[in-house]
Formats: C-alpha cells, sequence, structure tokens
C-alpha cells in the first residue's frame, strides 16, 4: 500500500489509504509541523484523522482525497493561529 506524502505551507502531509467494507477505500491523514517529529512533547504534535463514511473506487482517489481534507486542516489551523486583526 502507497502513503501519499506532501509538503504545504510548512507542514508535512501523509495520508494512507483504508481498505473499507464492500471495496472502497477510505483514508487516515497526519499532519506534522516539517522539521518536527510530531510527538507528544513537540510544541505542535503531530494530528491524526481519518474518513470512514462516502468510500472512493481505488487506493490513489481515497490518498488524493486525504491530501485535500488534509490540506484545508492545515489552511484552518494557520488561520486561528493568526492574531486578531492580520
Amino acid at each position: 500500500m502507497q502513503i501519499a506524502m506532501e509538503e504545504y505551507k510548512g507542514f508535512t502531509i501523509s495520508v494512507t489509504p483504508i481498505k473499507d467494507c464492500g471495496d472502497l477505500w477510505d483514508f487516515e491523514y497526519r499532519i506534522t509541523k516539517t522539521g518536527e517529529g510530531g510527538q507528544d512533547t513537540d510544541p505542535a504534535p503531530a494530528l491524526t484523522r481519518s474518513q470512514t463514511a462516502g468510500g472512493h473506487a481505488t487506493p490513489e482517489v481515497a490518498c488524493l482525497a486525504g491530501v485535500e481534507v488534509a490540506r484545508i486542516e492545515v489552511d484552518n489551523l494557520l488561520a486561528l493561529s493568526r492574531e486578531p486583526g492580520r
């Protein structure tokens, strides 16, 4: 099984396709700050999420969907970390 990895706005996104029932694929993704190990002792520990609804026809499509969802979460994290009024 192939894992999709991407650098995005200072974060590393790692997406793993997961076989679901009915021959469909879902995904799990992990977001870490680029250059950090993502350990619990880091200032920004890794985030791990999964999608188990909907399903995708192939593992490649599930990975693409996972990357897109993870990018949105990174954008949201960055927006929340900005100072008010900026």
